[in-house]
């Protein structure tokens, strides 16, 4: 009878503690899902924190520096560059972008106009419109484009209190890294809190890697196609440079996007200037892709494309353009744990780490 009763008692605790489980967990995924906006950007924070102390590791070498000075020193050389930068170039980007959003919008207005010869494509176009809740047709593509762009302020105000948000948690990040790494160590039990921080270092070594890479390409990518559109006469070469150089920061992706608005503006100046606009960006991707980025990846990070284009869908889905920025980090530190936690703590085969060459 005692062990009868052992058992049902043993089933019992079995029971709750599974209950127990599947509660907390599904709690932990409904906080996860509601605050998806806020755990992105304290990600982003930490990789701000991760690329900061390595451009101060790299000040800190020559001179000497403490950690806390190089940090500061190069967050203010950074803060004085960002400011040189508006200065020089601000009130031209602020001219010119008023100007860029009308050549686009007027862009639109013709491409459409042509489009609407095409009968199937003109019920398609009308469909459109009155799915999307407007005035039928009453409102061209172009008009709407600009009441879109019109509205986008409070989308620039929101964006702007994310990065000071960012920028502000990255800096403490940066300047107190041991605080806060002994802070979450603290949460795993003594006796993995070792493996814990190898692990931290690890997926930060590869988060640098990634970012050094990436300022590579955004910045030849960005270079480029300003120098090539200025040499063929396309208007606002400096503005369109400046946007495929940063949307380079998302691969694949970015390639894609950054070609639309300087296409669209080629647009106006004849089917010759589209086609050459359209074989620069295949040109300058197709070397960031195919050369250049190959080239950096065998001393940074390199991820199987499938993987990584698979990441970006769900970080789409989940959080929008913000998922989509940050989806190739946020899978680099996941192939990290999987193969510390994983391949070689379960399977008991030796890790591929991102930027380590493969074994022949």
């Amino acid at each position: 009878m005692t062990d009868k009763q052992d058992n049902e008692r043993s089933f019992i605790r079995r029971c709750v503690i599974a209950s127990a489980t599947v509660i907390i967990t599904v709690v932990l995924l409904g906080f996860m899902w509601l605050a998806v906006h806020a755990l992105l950007l304290i990600f982003s924070a930490a990789l701000f924190a991760v690329g900061l102390d390595g451009l101060a590791r790299l000040l800190a070498r020559p001179t000497h520096m403490s950690r806390h000075a190089a940090v500061i020193v190069t967050a203010l050389l950074l803060a004085l560059a960002l400011g040189a930068a508006l200065t020089v170039g601000g009130m031209n980007v602020n001219r010119q972008a008023p100007q860029l959003r009308e050549q686009i919008a007027h862009s639109i207005d013709q491409i459409s106009t042509r489009l609407e010869h095409n009968q199937f494509v003109k019920t398609v176009l009308d469909h459109s419109v009155q799915g999307s809740g407007g005035n039928g047709g009453s409102s061209s593509l172009g008009q709407q484009f600009r009441d879109e762009m019109s509205g986008a302020a409070s989308t620039t105000l929101g964006t702007l209190t994310d990065v000071f948000i960012i920028v502000i948690i990255g800096l403490y990040l940066a300047l107190e890294p041991g605080l806060y790494r002994r802070g979450v160590l603290h949460l795993f039990p003594p006796h993995q809190q070792q493996y814990a921080d190898d692990m931290a270092a690890e997926a930060a070594k590869a988060l640098r890697r990634w970012l050094t890479g990436r300022a590579t390409s955004m910045t030849v990518v960005g270079v480029a196609s300003a120098i090539g559109l200025w040499a063929y006469g396309i208007p606002f070469a400096l503005l369109l440079g400046v946007i495929a150089g940063l949307l380079t920061f998302i691969p694949y992706l970015g390639a894609i996007v950054s070609s639309v608005p300087a296409l669209l503006v080629a647009a106006l100046h004849g089917l010759n200037a589209v086609i050459y606009v359209a074989g620069l960006y295949l040109i300058l991707h197709v070397i960031e892709g195919y050369v250049l980025a190959p080239l950096i990846q065998r001393k940074a990070v390199s991820i199987a494309p499938a993987f990584l284009l698979s990441a970006q869908v769900i970080g789409g889905a989940l959080a929008g353009v913000f998922g989509v920025a940050l989806a190739t980090p946020i899978a680099l530190v996941g192939a990290v744990i999987i193969q510390l936690s994983y391949v070689r703590d379960v399977l008991a085969e030796e890790p591929h780490l991102p930027g380590e060459a493969p074994n022949d």
